[in-house]
């Protein structure tokens, strides 16, 4: 799960404010294929499955587990039908994975650019406990791109309190300064952004270390 931000770019502002329209999509290509009840009311096709997985000596929460890394894969290489395929599958095995609906917002943002839905899907994923830190820094990232800056930062700081090395959640805090024009803090975040290895526009580090010294 990893480094999957390679998506979340600047051009996503234009997505979230100009949505495109989209041709039907099947219920597999859907979050929880179109239906949040479809998790209580598994097909006989899916009980069949659950009942190799269990028969194998497997859990559903173990399988849902690497049902995600291939969902990842796919979202990398920006196949989102694949992908959505995959987070539905693990949704089915196991509806309490954080993860999950990290994915489902990710992909309702990139593709769909339905920033709503992204929005609730974040807060989804960070009602479930175990989630992964990164989606933290996705919806602190997702939240200053809609100028949403203070919630940003409140969820950003909360990554690094998980985890003291999430991956990009410096280099996300030094651009909400730079919006917030604290161009000091922001070449400080900038800074550990780089020592942390996180993503960083080019030149942005000597920019704003350049304007913090004469701010």
């Amino acid at each position: 799960m990893m480094k999957h931000l390679r998506n979340f770019s600047g051009c996503l502002l234009l997505y979230m404010f100009f949505p495109q329209a989209h041709a039907a999509l099947p219920a597999s290509e859907l979050p929880m294929y179109g239906d949040p009840s479809r998790a209580g009311r598994l097909k006989a096709s899916d009980l069949a499955f659950i009942a190799s997985i269990e028969k194998a000596g497997q859990t559903r929460q173990a399988v849902a587990k690497e049902v995600l890394v291939a969902a990842w894969a796919h979202y990398q290489k920006t196949e989102y039908a694949q992908a959505m395929r995959k987070f539905n599958q693990a949704w089915l095995l196991d509806p309490e994975n954080g993860d999950v609906y990290h994915g489902f917002a990710v992909i309702t943002l990139v593709r769909d650019k339905l920033p709503t839905e992204t929005d609730r899907f974040f807060r989804m994923a960070l009602e479930k406990p175990g989630v992964n830190v990164n989606a933290y820094v996705d919806y602190g990232r997702f939240l200053w791109m809609g100028e949403r800056l203070e919630e940003s930062l409140a969820m950003l700081q909360k990554a690094l309190s998980i985890s003291p090395k999430a991956h990009n959640a410096r280099s996300n805090l030094a651009l909400v300064y730079y919006k917030n024009r604290d161009y000091a803090k922001a070449c400080e975040f900038a800074r550990a952004a780089n020592l942390n290895g996180d993503d960083l526009p080019r030149g942005f580090l000597e920019d704003m270390c350049a304007k913090g010294a004469t701010g």
